[in-house]
């Protein structure tokens, strides 16, 4: 996927099945909307069939439901909507009776940009960060066992890494009849501010240091997400890595 650059966005993505599975069971899309620009990685979960499928819909559907908000102002209520729906698709193809489908879900992750500003959602363990002012902030909480327990105090966050119980979820697409959402509020957008939306197949073998150390580089948005997916497979490729970079502010044609 080339890079590209529009409404003051340049984009990089990339997504690479690792060297242990067998399918490729992440997705991703970019969208335009009249409110502005949307990006989405999932993850699929559930079998050889299932994940594939459950990831496929989750962004078929919120594809199509975000691409028609009118306005920034629609956003957070039109996006818990969005999720919703994408949820029932999910949900009752995974219940429908077939075997290969039974109990599939999937994590998401979205970016919504309006003019300079960002909205994020989620569910699942799918994360989204910015690098701005030479800084990396993490925008999401992982709906994981192991996050819960890291909140409780009952486990540090470097041990949360190599927990046993590290991929299990406790919200996903598609696996309840109903799902709660994460939505921030908006954000400011400033030249040069970086978002990366990401799988758990990067930021499970990659630090968030190195994430960062990363980023600080000078380089086009397609480069560092090629060295983002090249380092998570320099360190096992255990899983399949999705990354979408999102650079504002740069005036640059790219492709």
């Amino acid at each position: 996927m080339k890079c590209s650059t529009e409404n003051q966005l340049s984009v990089g993505a990339r997504s690479e099945t690792g060297y242990i599975r067998n399918e490729n069971q992440d997705r991703m899309s970019g969208l335009r909307a009249p409110f502005g620009n949307g990006y989405i990685v999932s993850d699929g979960m559930g079998g050889h069939r299932g994940g594939a499928l459950a990831a496929q819909l989750t962004i078929e559907s919120l594809t199509q439901s975000l691409s028609r908000i009118g306005s920034a102002s629609a956003v957070p209520a039109e996006t818990k909507r969005a999720f919703e729906e994408a949820n029932r698709t999910v949900y009752e193809q995974g219940h429908s009776g077939a075997e290969e489908t039974r109990g599939m879900g999937a994590t998401a992750v979205v970016l919504l940009v309006a003019r300079s500003r960002a909205l994020v959602a989620h569910v699942g363990d799918s994360r989204a960060y910015i690098f701005t002012q030479g800084e990396l902030r993490r925008l999401t909480r992982d709906h994981s066992r192991v996050q819960r327990m890291v909140d409780a105090g009952m486990l540090e966050p470097a041990e949360a890494e190599s927990h046993p119980d590290a991929n299990l979820l406790e919200r996903a697409i598609g696996v309840s009849p109903d799902v709660l959402v994460d939505i921030s509020s908006w954000m400011p957008l400033h030249e040069g501010d970086k978002i990366l939306l990401c799988s758990d197949g990067l930021h499970g073998y990659v630090q968030d240091g190195e994430i960062s150390a990363l980023l600080g580089n000078q380089l086009t948005s397609q480069e560092l997400a090629d060295q983002l997916v090249d380092l998570a497979l320099r360190k096992g490729g255990g899983d399949n890595v999705t990354v979408q970079l999102i650079e504002y502010g740069r005036q640059r044609k790219i492709g």
